[in-house]
């Protein structure tokens, strides 16, 4: 992060994971509840290749073509 902001985790984190993500320079807060689902498509130029993830929680697919 460039721009100062606060990387907000929902809980059920691994301590290892959040010390790593404050070694690493982030400032974390922790909200409780659950923050929605997503679903991504990131395209990988080097390798000309398409990744997609979707939340496991929800009922969805990331889909591109």
């Amino acid at each position: 992060m460039t721009d100062g902001g606060v990387v907000s985790l929902e809980t059920g984190f691994a301590y290892e994971v959040r010390r790593e993500l404050l070694r690493r320079g982030h400032r974390l807060q922790t909200n409780v509840g659950s923050f929605g689902g997503y679903q991504a498509i990131m395209y990988d130029r080097v390798s000309d290749v398409y990744y997609g993830a979707s939340e496991s929680r929800k009922d969805g697919q990331a889909a591109g073509y």
